[in-house]
C-alpha cells in the first residue's frame, strides 16, 4: 500500500522534477522545481499542477507500480506539459488547452509504456513532447496562428539580468549533487558541442542553450547515470547518444522545421530510443563485448607509449588435433615418467628406446598436421604487432627465421646432440628402434630436441624471455589450459611488473585473474581476427611508433 500522508507526497512530487534531469532525491527536485521558476514563475505553477495531476491519476489508474510512482516517473511529462502552457494558464483558453493536453499525454504515456516497456525501452518525455505537438499542429490547423507553433511565454523571469544563469548552475547543481563526475564529463561534452553548432549556425553560444544544449546533457547524461550506469561501455554509448542527438538537432535547422515547430526534446527522445535500441540489439556482438574493448583499449596504449606486446601460445591452438606435450599426454601411461627424464636417457638403452618410440608416434602425428586458422591469424599478428612469441606446442609450424618464435620445450621435427648441440634431421627410416644415434659431426649421443622431464628450458629462449618481459606493455596467453613452469613464470613476471594479461580462447586451470587482466574465452580464430582487424586501424600510429625488436 502507498502511504499517503503529506511528507510521502512532498516527496513524490520532488522526485518527479528531480526525473526531469534523471535524478531521483528529493532535494534535485526542488533545485529543478527552483530553477524553472527562475526563468518563468507561472511554468513552474503549471508544472506543478501537472505534476500533482498526473501523480494523482497514477494511484486511481494504477499504471505504474509502487516503487515507480515513489520514484516520480509518473509525474515528470505532466510537468513538462505544464511547463509549456505555463503563461497562460490563468486564461479560460490556456487553462483548458493545458488539461486537455494533458489527458492527451496520460493517453499516451498508458499507450506507449505498453509497447516499449515490454521492449526494454524507456518512454521518456516521448507522451509530453507528442501531446504539445498535437495540440499545437490541431491549433495551427484552425487558426493559421503561427505564434502556437512555438513557446512564447510572457513571462517575466524573477532576475532581470541573470534569472536565466542562475537557473542553469541550479541544474546543473542539482545533477553535481547525485553525479558529480557524470556532471563534469556532460558539461564537457556540452560544451563541445555548443562550440561545434555555433560555427556551423552562426548562433551564438548563448541562444542555444534554450533549444540546444538541453537535448545533448540529457542525452550524455541519461544514459551515463541511469540506462547504461553499471555497463562498461556507458561513456561510449552516451558519447553516440549526444552526438545522434546534436546531428538530429542540426537537420531540424537546416531543413526548417524549426518553422514549423522548435525541436524541444525531440532530438534527446528519438536519439535516445535509437541507442537504446541498437544497444538491446547488439549487446551481445562481439564488437560490444566489454572484454574486447578492454583489449583494444590496451593495444591503443601500448601502440602510442611504443611498449612490446609479448604472446604465449600454448596446446589450444591446435584444438586437439595434438596431445598437449607439456602435460605429457604423448607418452605411454604404463611407462613411469621417470622414464623419460634425461639422466635416464643417458645411462639406460632401454629409456632411450622408450623416449625414441614416444617421440617417433608423437613426430608422426605432427607431419600430418598442417597450419590452421589459428596459425594464420598468429603469424599476421607477429607480422604487425608482437614484439616475440613463445610457444609450448613443438610442432614447429611456426616460420621462425622470419619472426622472433621461441619454442619453450624444442621442436619434435629436429634432433640435436648431447655433446655440441648441433641439430640434425630425423632419419628416412627408424633406426633409433635398431641402435643408438650418433651426431655426424662429434659422434656424440642424439636425441629428439624436445625437451625431457629433468630438462630446463634452452638459455636463449630464457634470455629472450626476459628481455621481452622487461619492456613488455602487454602480455596475450592464447589457448594455454594449464599453468606450467614456462606459464607461471612468465605470468608471474607480468603480475610482479603488473602488466596486463589477455587471455585468449580459456583460462589456464588454477589460476585467479586479476582486476588488470582480461578474458576472452571462446573461439581462439575469431578472437585473433577482431584484434588483427583493431590492429589495421592503428596501423597509421605505425610511423610515430617503432617497435623495438
Amino acid at each position: 500500500m502507498i502511504n499517503v500522508n503529506f511528507n510521502n507526497h512532498f516527496t513524490v512530487q520532488c522526485r518527479s522534477f528531480a526525473q526531469l534531469a534523471f535524478l531521483d532525491r528529493k532535494t534535485s527536485g526542488l533545485l529543478i522545481f527552483l530553477a524553472i521558476a527562475m526563468v518563468a514563475v507561472w511554468s513552474a505553477v503549471a508544472a506543478l499542477l501537472g505534476v500533482l495531476i498526473n501523480n494523482s491519476l497514477s494511484l486511481v489508474i494504477k499504471d505504474y507500480t509502487v516503487q515507480e510512482w515513489r520514484l516520480g516517473i509518473a509525474g515528470y511529462n505532466g510537468a513538462i506539459v505544464g511547463m509549456y502552457w505555463g503563461d497562460s494558464i490563468f486564461s479560460i483558453m490556456g487553462l483548458c488547452l493545458f488539461l486537455v493536453t494533458l489527458l492527451i499525454c496520460l493517453l499516451i504515456e498508458f499507450r506507449l509504456r505498453a509497447l516499449l516497456i515490454p521492449k526494454q525501452l524507456p518512454i521518456l518525455s516521448l507522451p509530453a513532447m507528442v501531446s504539445i505537438l498535437v495540440m499545437v499542429f490541431t491549433i495551427s490547423l484552425f487558426s493559421f496562428d503561427t505564434n502556437h507553433l512555438l513557446f512564447t511565454g510572457a513571462a517575466e523571469p524573477v532576475l532581470q539580468t541573470y534569472s536565466r544563469e542562475v537557473a542553469i548552475i541550479l541544474v546543473v547543481s542539482a545533477m553535481a549533487y547525485q553525479y558529480p563526475l557524470a556532471t563534469l564529463q556532460t558539461l564537457g561534452i556540452s560544451l563541445t558541442g555548443g562550440l561545434v553548432a555555433q560555427w556551423l549556425t552562426g548562433l551564438n553560444l548563448y541562444a542555444l542553450v534554450d533549444l540546444w544544449a538541453i537535448n545533448l546533457v540529457l542525452a550524455y547524461f541519461s544514459i551515463k547515470t541511469l540506462f547504461l550506469k553499471h555497463a562498461r561501455l556507458a561513456s561510449l554509448a552516451a558519447t553516440f547518444n549526444a552526438l545522434l542527438a546534436w546531428i538530429i538537432w542540426y537537420f531540424w535547422f537546416i531543413t526548417g522545421l524549426e518553422q514549423l515547430s522548435a525541436p524541444l526534446l525531440i532530438p534527446f527522445i528519438m536519439s535516445s530510443l535509437i541507442t537504446l535500441s541498437l544497444y538491446r540489439q547488439y549487446i551481445n556482438h562481439n564488437l560490444l563485448q566489454s572484454e574486447l574493448w578492454r583489449t583494444f583499449k590496451l593495444m591503443l596504449i601500448n601502440r602510442l607509449r611504443a611498449k612490446q606486446c609479448v604472446a604465449i601460445t600454448g596446446s589450444g591452438i591446435r584444438k586437439g588435433t595434438l596431445p598437449d606435450y607439456p602435460s605429457g599426454q604423448w607418452l605411454d601411461p604404463k611407462v613411469p615418467i621417470t622414464s623419460y627424464t634425461l639422466a635416464e636417457f643417458k645411462a639406460s638403452k632401454r629409456c632411450r628406446y622408450l623416449y625414441w618410440k614416444a617421440s617417433y608416434d608423437y613426430y608422426q602425428q605432427a607431419l600430418t598436421i598442417n597450419k590452421n586458422n589459428i596459425d594464420e591469424q598468429l603469424d599476421y599478428l607477429l607480422n604487425h604487432y608482437l614484439s616475440g612469441l613463445f610457444t609450448e606446442t613443438v610442432d614447429s609450424l611456426f616460420n621462425t627465421e622470419q619472426h622472433p618464435v621461441y619454442e619453450c620445450y624444442g621442436s619434435i621435427k629436429r634432433l640435436y646432440c648431447l655433446d655440441c648441440a648441433k641439430q640434425q634431421a630425423w632419419p628416412p627410416i627408424p633406426l633409433w628402434s635398431q641402435r643408438d644415434l650418433h651426431c655426424q659431426h662429434c659422434s656424440g649421443l642424439l636425441k629428439p630436441q624436445i625437451l625431457a622431464a629433468d630438462e630446463n628450458i634452452d638459455s636463449e629462449c630464457y634470455q629472450a624471455l626476459q628481455k621481452n618481459m622487461m619492456e613488455c606493455g602487454c602480455l596475450l596467453v592464447i589457448g594455454v589450459p594449464t599453468i606450467t613452469p614456462v606459464v607461471s613464470m612468465i605470468i608471474e613476471n607480468a603480475n610482479a611488473n603488473k602488466i596486463p594479461i589477455i587471455f585468449i580462447g580459456t583460462i589456464p586451470f588454477g589460476y585467479f585473474v586479476e582486476e588488470k587482466d582480461v578474458q576472452l574465452t571462446g573461439d581462439i580464430a575469431h578472437w585473433l581476427a577482431e584484434i588483427n582487424g583493431f590492429i589495421n586501424l592503428l596501423h597509421p600510429l605505425k610511423w610515430g611508433c617503432k617497435w623495438k625488436k
